[in-house]
Parts: structure tokens; sequence; C-alpha cells
């Protein structure tokens, strides 16, 4: 089995997950492994625990490295940074396999176990790497330093030059984030109505108040109008006021008859 570089790499990176619980799987080997019987980036743990086997089932190297790392998607390797020794190791593998989102757990245990059992009698070794499970904060911290700890151990691999390396997801130290959609049948919203009415109608109930706090006594109409009274009756106040205070005498109102009145006349 020996697909191109840019096709694993390129399934690595996969930008989406199609399900919360999918996790990559990812096989390389220095060993010339024959062709899987899916290439499909969408798997069941079944199926790509029946590929792996069938793959691994004549122990095709001395030495084998099943890695588990738990909370594992695939959003963690699209940047290749975050893992540039695992990508190293994909690209000078003579045959690798990348499955971007396996549906389900695959247990490495029994993974490791078939192994075993295939090799036996052989003089193969097996050895499990258990790395730190990926946290929700600082992911990208805590899978450098993991990334770093594999190159240690593969260095060592590399010196005998038979290995294959598995590496996937172990038990999850995180439940994934679901979403429950809720229905509401035709009962459910009858009620929720009824209920709202009821609430309504209680805050409307005005029986056993007090008198001040069932009427409103004093409202912006009145409280306008009233002003406006003010107003008027002090504007006639100040105009009675006015002409009571004029003063007249009782002669400027009878006929002048002298002869001054007589020249005017003429």
């Amino acid at each position: 089995m020996r697909l191109s570089t840019t096709g694993a790499l390129a399934a690595l990176c996969a930008p989406a997950r199609a399900f919360s619980d999918s996790s990559p799987f990812i096989l390389f080997s220095t060993a010339k492994l024959p062709e899987p019987a899916s290439l499909e980036q969408l798997q069941s743990s079944f199926q790509v625990m029946e590929s792996a086997k069938d793959l691994l089932k004549s122990c095709p190297t001395t030495r084998y490295l099943v890695v588990s790392q738990p909370n594992l998607n695939a959003a963690h390797l699209a940047a290749g940074e975050a893992v540039p020794n695992l990508y190293q190791s994909l690209e000078n593998a003579e045959s690798r396999l990348s499955i971007a989102e396996v549906v389900g757990h695959l247990d490495v245990k029994e993974l490791s176990d078939y192994i075993r059992q295939s090799c036996d009698g052989k003089g193969a070794s097996i050895d499990v790497l258990e790395l730190e499970p990926i946290a929700t904060t600082q992911s990208a911290k805590t899978l450098k330093e993991n990334d770093d700890q594999l190159a240690m151990v593969l260095g060592q691999y590399q010196a005998d030059g038979s290995y294959t390396v598995i590496y996937a997801t172990g038990l999850p130290t995180e439940a994934p984030k679901t979403y429950t959609a809720e229905y509401q049948d035709s009962t459910h919203v009858e009620l929720k109505r009824q209920l709202h009415h009821l609430g309504k109608r209680a805050l409307n109930d005005t029986s056993n108040l007090p008198l001040f706090e069932k009427y409103q006594f004093f409202t912006p109409g009145i409280f306008m109008a009233l002003f406006s009274l003010v107003v008027l009756l002090s504007i006639l106040y100040s105009g009675i006021s006015a002409l009571s205070s004029l003063e007249v005498s009782y002669g400027a109102f009878d006929k002048e008859m002298g002869p001054a009145a007589q020249k005017k006349q003429q």
C-alpha cells in the first residue's frame, strides 16, 4: 500500500467533522502493505478495525507502536504546525493509511492484542504509548508536547528500520458536546398558552386591591388640564384687577353747558 503523501495529509486536514464523537485514525509503516478494503474518509470503528487487522495479519514489521491520544479529533491535526514530527514520519513512511472520520470508539487494546496474536513466535515487540489527553483549553500546547514525546520514541524505532505505528484516539476523558432538540406537541403548546392567559388574568385582577391602587385618580391629562386652568385663572384675575383699579370722577361724564361748549358746537 503506497498512498501519496499529499493524499494522506489532505485526509488529515479535513476541515469539517461529520459527527461530534468521530476521531481520526493513522497507520504508517516502513513495510509495503497491501491496499486497504476502503479509503473512504468517513468509516465506522468496526470498518477501520477490520481494515487494520487485514493489513497487519501477516506481521509485516518487527516492531509496533500503538499510540493512544485521548480526545483527538480531525480539527487538531488540521494545522501541520501542531504535529510536525507526525507529519514528517508520514512523509518518510513506505505505506500509510489515514482516515479523517472514524465514528465510534476504536479499541486500541483490542488492536494491540490482535497484533500480539498475529506476531506470536516471530519475535516482534509491541509497545503502547499513552499520551496526555487533549483538554479543551491549550490543546495546541498539549499536542506539541505529545508530538515531541512521540518523536523521541520514533527516534529509537527508526534505528531498527522495521516498524509500524498506529495513531488513534483512546478512551475520551471529556464528553462531546451534543445538542438535544426540544419538540413540543399540540398539547404542550395549548397548555403553555392557557398558563400564559391565566398569568395575564391574575396580573389584571384588581378586585382585592386598595382604592388608590385599583384606580388612577391623577392622570397626565388631568394634570395638564389643571395647569391650563391655573394659567387662565391667573390671566382672568389680572384683567379684573386692572379694571377695578381704574379711577374716574363723576363729572367726567357730565355735558358741558358753558360758552366754550357753545363755541365748539358752532
